[in-house]
Parts: structure tokens; sequence; C-alpha cells
């Protein structure tokens, strides 16, 4: 089964060629000096498992141009998170410029952009994998990016109790806020609904259109 919006197959994609290109060039780049090649190493396996799992059902399932362009960023933001460790990043003092605290927001954006950059590729398959009509995809899209954020806090407390206890304050960063967990998984429900009420405007705008 193939997305319509993109049947090229790698070797033709030349926009795909450079999304990789970018990317790799800037992951490489991040991927030196790191504030803690340790918590490097732990923030990456998402990155590596998210590309192997693109790479394995690429043959199965081709996204369209837009959807890997959207997983490239939400990654590479996630990627220059892990370079400092979601630990004053080159964005944080603008951020508490804005938000008037001394927090560092910068992994509050990651999570909010979860919701806004994963959840039309996450409309995407739901679409190509699933007889569901598209009022019900928009809802299971929410629900999934929900899950998958509440997942990912499960695996910040594994990590930090099981794995590498010794940098586990670090790699949780809940920056002594109780709520940190909660408020990362409604930053990224809010960053999904946002991305498909946009879904459903430009859907609609393109059946007018058409009309």
């Amino acid at each position: 089964m193939q997305s319509q919006g993109n049947k090229k197959s790698f070797q033709t994609n030349r926009i795909l060629h450079m999304i990789l290109v970018v990317w790799l060039g800037v992951w490489g780049w991040l991927a030196i000096a790191p504030h803690s090649r340790g918590d490097w190493v732990l923030e990456n396996l998402l990155t590596w498992a998210a590309l192997l799992g693109l790479i394995a059902t690429y043959r199965v399932f081709i996204f369209s141009n837009l959807t890997y362009g959207l997983l490239a960023s939400f990654l590479l933001l996630h990627s220059v998170g892990a370079h400092f460790s979601y630990n004053g990043t080159w964005f944080d003092p603008w951020l508490r410029s804005i938000f008037g605290s001394e927090r560092d927001h910068f992994d509050r954006l990651v999570h909010l952009s979860f919701g806004l950059l994963c959840a039309y590729p996450i409309y995407e398959a739901l679409r190509g994998w699933t007889t569901l009509g598209r009022r019900w995809i928009y809802v299971m899209t929410c629900v999934i990016v929900l899950a998958m954020g509440a997942f990912y806090e499960l695996i910040e407390m594994w990590v930090a109790m099981i794995v590498a206890p010794e940098i586990g304050t670090l790699f949780v960063g809940a920056q002594g806020d109780p709520w940190d967990a909660q408020h990362d998984m409604e930053l990224a429900l809010y960053g999904a609904i946002i991305a498909m009420c946009v879904t459903a405007f430009g859907k609609r705008r393109r059946v007018e259109d058409n009309l």
C-alpha cells in the first residue's frame, strides 16, 4: 500500500534526498561535543528508532514528502535539545524573555512541536492503513498523539529509575515542576488539535476549490 500523495521511488525522489542531506548534515554537526554524551545517546534512541521504522516500512507504505519534511523538522528540534541535554539551548534566553520565567522552555516547545509536526504523519498513516472515516481519523490522531506523549513520559521515568539513574534528573528535565509530565502531554495534545484543525480546513478549501 502506498500513499496517494507520493508514489515516487526513493531513487527518483529528489525532494526526499534533499531532506535527508539537510537532516544528516545538521544532525552530524549537533553530534559534535554535546553537553552530556550519555544523555545524548539516550535522547537519540528516539531518533534512531524513528529512522529505522521509516526505512523498514518504506517498501510497504510511502508517505508524502510533506510528512517526511514534518518528521525531519521535529527530529531536528529534538536533536538540538539532545545536544544541549535540553539544558540552556540557543532559544532559551528568547523563550524566557517571552514567558517571563527562569525555566528553560525549549523542552516544552519540542513537546508542542511533537503534536504540531507529527499529527499529520499519523493522520496520513491512518488514512492509508485503516478504513476509518475522516472525522474519526481526526479524533484518533489526537488520541494517538496524547498516548504517545504519555508513553514517552513513562520511558523517561523508566530510564531515570533503571537504565541511567546517575543522569536521571537531567534526562527527565522536570526543572522542579511537579506537573512537568502533565504539561508536556498537554502541549502535545494542543499541537495535534491545531494540526488537525489546519488539516481539516485545508481539505475543506481544496474540496470547495474543486467545485
